[in-house]
């Protein structure tokens, strides 16, 4: 009975985290100047979080491989048409995926 009763324990501890985060997809869009406090005279990129959720594994943008937290790249600075979302995260990205006019402002800043 204790073996039946430490492995139901043990078997608890290992699947309710993965099951907590496993719900946890985190928002469905984000307002990136908001949030990271980007300087600039263009629109607000509404991120569409969930979409490249659905296209993407979270370490193509996270540190931590189920996402969340800090991105994988270090983004300093936060001003003018060549930002380090830019030129570090976005257009890297959408240059190696081919996404349609990737790099036009109007793709993103709408």
């Amino acid at each position: 009975m204790k073996k039946i009763y430490l492995s139901l324990t043990l078997l608890a501890f290992i699947t309710l985290p993965l099951l907590a985060t496993a719900g946890d997809t985190g928002p469905e869009t984000m307002d990136l100047k908001e949030r990271f406090k980007v300087e600039g005279k263009k629109k607000a990129v509404i991120f569409p979080h969930r979409q490249h959720q659905s296209k993407l594994e979270c370490a193509k943008c996270h540190i931590n491989p189920q996402g969340g937290g800090d991105l994988n790249v270090e983004i300093v600075n936060m001003k003018g048409a060549r930002n380090d979302f830019h030129t570090k995260f976005c257009w890297p990205c959408h240059k190696e995926m081919k996404v349609p006019k990737g790099r036009s402002c109007s793709t993103c800043h709408k």
